[in-house]
């Protein structure tokens, strides 16, 4: 995973002090990781707004990660949000094959339309963020239409607090499965992360 920070902090020194400011002083301990979190809703014919991860420990894999843990990550685990990435699926409602359509991207969906907001604990933490950052039209540091949403900021999910990240479009232009498939949306939020080590880091 490329390690990206530009203001002189790495994600690890900001999930350190985040998490210390909340009273969580041993996180400083824990075991670092890679971190991918993901969620997947349907698409209907005129789906316009989704909220990824909320009620997602509902859902059961593979159509989310989360587990039982919901929008919530557990005790002594964090998260620093880098990227976030969106992935149109279909799935045969028969066999449950599922089938890559493709990445929601700049050239095909849109998304200069399209933004998103992301709240950790009912906080606003990214508010009508254009997808448009995923291009390299719009976008000095992307060098190509990778499909990938890299953060600028270092946006800290600390353990225990709900997270949900809402996309909205301005028209349901992501289209629909063929008859006998369900079309799906998938969100993953991409990131360095600490997990509980009780009894020591590696």
């Amino acid at each position: 995973m490329r390690e990206i920070y530009r203001s002189g902090i790495t994600p690890q020194q900001k999930i350190v002090s985040v998490n210390q400011k909340l009273g969580n002083t041993g996180i400083k301990s824990q075991q670092g990781t890679s971190t991918i979190i993901y969620d997947t809703l349907p698409v209907t014919a005129t789906t316009t707004s989704f909220r990824f991860f909320e009620d997602s420990s509902s859902r059961v894999f593979p159509f989310s990660n989360t587990g039982s843990d919901g929008n919530k990550l557990g005790v002594g685990d964090t998260m620093v949000l880098a990227s976030i990435i969106f992935t149109i699926f279909d799935r045969n409602n028969t066999t449950g094959q599922w089938t890559l359509v493709n990445p929601l991207n700049i050239s095909s969906d849109l998304n200069f339309l399209s933004f998103i907001n992301f709240q950790i604990a009912n906080n606003q933490v990214i508010k009508r963020l254009a997808l448009s950052e995923q291009s390299p039209f719009f976008n000095k540091d992307v060098s190509i239409n990778n499909n990938v949403l890299d953060l600028q900021t270092q946006i800290v999910i600390p353990p225990l607090l709900p997270y949900v990240l809402e996309l909205q479009l301005p028209s349901a232009f992501i289209g629909v499965a063929a008859a006998g498939s369900t079309r799906y949306l998938e969100c993953q939020i991409i990131g360095v992360g600490g997990i509980i080590a009780p009894r020591t880091t590696f």
